[in-house]
């Protein structure tokens, strides 16, 4: 009796292992099926035809066999076999048929796998859909809000890590419902997930104490993504959910709304929140992608060789995107900065830009020419500057377009003695375009960005010493604001890839004169950040104000809470000065405040930070 219950454990137990591979790894089961398929074709056309070939003659017979085979072979696919006539070759063979026998049932599992994997798809959505639900109880939840081809091309990613259960939200056509089926994912449709309620809550089965929420709404409709962050944010604060234990992606204005949705001491939301737009996205792709410091020459001690000259043809919304990523990129002790953009609408589509980014506008080189990049003016500053440039960018709106243009500026420059590589920027995509090379695309659906990854790694490190000892990483990431997140995501970025060009990820031996170099580099990085995101430079009559305010706090409570070098609410900072005079600032904050700040070691210390990151990755 133990035998038999052996018997019948084990193949239950395997059968509910092939079942829920069936269903739920429905990427690679097409692959494998194909090999099932095969193998049981072959196996049973060699076992067949041994059964009915041996110790038969003549013509006629031979192809009585042949049919024969054909026809057991055919059986086997449907769940029938004809075990009498093989066990009679083996005893006419007086073969010993232990081995052989169970080859002939491993033939005919194969066979049947192969078969009850397209019925079980065909038929069982039910059954399949209730062993997915079941996982959401032990897995991760991946909700993502808004069907369409970007969305799912980045469904295809998430689902490939084991510990997601993917769950999509919204609309779809027949050939959506079938590629989220093919990833294994879940779809729903109806009015409790689309206006997220307790009951959608409910649905997802979630564990307060184990498993994580991430939300992931990339509608087409950037309204649409905000709406429901926000509709299901409340009904995780009615659940009493962790903020802890949900992030969120939201395809929407970079700074509008992801602020307001993330968790705060005083309110509730999210524990992470990444808001962005395409533009955005693209540009940050990139400047992550293609750095500009490895397009620039330094020397031993750190110092660039060169100024950093960029050209960016296209000023819409992407354009305007990567020019701000350029700037926060491209700054370098030892070089300063000029950019050129061309475009022939430029005196009518810049006003809003001018207004918000006065401060960068004031404190770089940054010139406009109202012509195409097709136009000979255009063709006259390549001439000009073959030379000089260090980066070019194409943002354009049309992936046609852009890649005629990059082709044509490419054997332009070739002409003048220059190889420089061409980065065309589209709505979801990065191109980079080179002489004779094939064209490098790079998905925003298939970058680190929207993932987290490494980059937030660095971010929380960073974070972490800005916080101070107390407390974890995570922790201090979580209760930090969001701009403090931007800051540390844009520092992170930055000096991964520069430090990485300078030294390498290997320990070595760094001077106190190119360390020094490095920080001023950091200084300036930081400076054009916060120009990109609107930023000017706080003067001294404010200043004052703000440090008489933190007198007041003192004398008051003992307490001084106002910052008095920045001031979040009309984006000014008193940082905003060249390297040189952050030795008087940081005297006079320590003045009135009576701690120890030195504004040239924080830049100092980022470096620091980042090298061991870089050391020990």
């Amino acid at each position: 009796m133990a035998v038999d219950m052996t018997v019948i454990l084990l193949s239950a137990a395997l059968f509910v292992v092939v079942i829920f591979y069936i269903a739920l790894e429905q990427e690679k089961r097409e692959r494998i099926t194909g090999i099932a398929f095969f193998i049981a074709a072959l196996g049973g056309i060699v076992l067949y035809g041994f059964a009915y070939s041996h110790g038969k003659e003549g013509l006629f017979i031979h192809m009585s066999a042949v049919l024969r085979t054909l026809i057991d072979v055919g059986r086997m696919f449907v769940g029938m076999n004809n075990e009498a006539v093989f066990k009679e070759a083996l005893d006419n063979t007086g073969l010993n048929g232990s081995v052989l026998v169970i080859l002939f049932w491993t033939v005919h599992f194969l066979a049947y796998y192969s078969m009850a994997s397209a019925a079980i798809m065909a038929l069982g959505k039910g059954a399949i859909r209730r062993l997915r639900q079941f996982l959401l109880r032990v897995k991760n939840v991946v909700v993502i809000y808004g069907v369409n081809d970007s969305s799912l091309t980045f469904g295809r990613h998430m689902s490939s890590d084991r510990h997601n259960s993917l769950v999509y939200v919204g609309r779809a056509d027949s050939a959506q419902e079938s590629a989220i089926r093919q990833m294994g994912a879940l779809l729903y449709n109806d009015d409790v997930a689309l206006q997220p309620q307790k009951a959608f809550f409910k649905r997802l089965a979630m564990r307060n104490d184990k498993q994580m929420l991430h939300l992931y709404a990339l509608d087409t409709n950037e309204d649409a993504n905000i709406k429901y962050a926000v509709n299901l944010l409340k009904v995780l604060k009615e659940e009493d959910f962790d903020p802890a234990r949900t992030d969120l992606v939201l395809l929407g204005q970079e700074e509008g709304h992801g602020g307001d949705l993330q968790v705060g001491k005083d309110h509730y939301g999210y524990g992470e929140v990444k808001s962005f737009d395409h533009a955005e996205l693209t540009a940050r792709l990139l400047v992550q992608k293609y750095p500009i410091c490895n397009a620039v020459e330094f020397d031993d001690n750190g110092l660039a060789k060169a100024d950093v000259e960029v050209l960016v043809i296209g000023f819409g919304h992407m354009g305007q995107d990567v020019l701000k990523k350029l700037v926060a990129n491209g700054q370098f002790a030892g070089s300063s900065f000029h950019a050129h953009v061309f475009d022939p609408a430029c005196g009518m589509i810049d006003g809003f830009f001018r207004r918000s980014y006065a401060g960068l506008l004031e404190n770089y080189d940054v010139n406009f020419y109202p012509y195409s990049g097709q136009s000979i003016k255009f063709c006259d500053f390549l001439e000009e500057h073959a030379k000089t440039l260090t980066y070019i960018v194409i943002a354009v709106g049309n992936l046609k377009k852009g890649s005629e243009l990059a082709y044509s500026i490419m054997e332009l420059l070739n002409g003048y003695g220059r190889k420089l590589p061409v980065y065309q920027c589209c709505d979801d995509s990065v191109v980079c375009h080179r002489n004779h090379v094939e064209s490098e695309y790079s998905s925003l659906h298939d970058a680190d960005i929207l993932y987290g990854g490494t980059m937030d790694e660095f971010a929380m490190k960073i974070n972490h010493y800005y916080c101070g000892p107390d407390g974890s990483e995570k922790e201090q990431w979580f209760s930090s604001d969001y701009f403090s997140r931007m800051s540390c995501r844009a520092s992170a970025d930055f000096l991964s890839a520069y430090l990485f060009r300078l030294c390498g990820n290997q320990s070595i031996e760094i001077s106190d004169k190119k360390m020094e170099n490095m920080s001023i580099t950091e200084h300036l990085r930081w400076c054009g950040f916060h120009y990109s995101m609107g930023y000017v430079r706080m003067s001294d009559e404010v200043w004052e104000k703000r440090a008489e305010e933190y007198r007041k706090e003192i004398a008051v409570g003992g307490i001084g809470r106002t910052r008095i070098s920045k001031d979040t609410l009309d984006k000014q900072h008193a940082c905003l000065v060249p390297w040189d005079e952050l030795d008087t600032l940081s005297k006079k904050e320590s003045a009135v405040t009576g701690k120890d700040t030195d504004y040239k070691q924080m830049d100092r210390d980022n470096v620091k930070v980042v090298l061991k990151l870089l050391e020990e990755s």
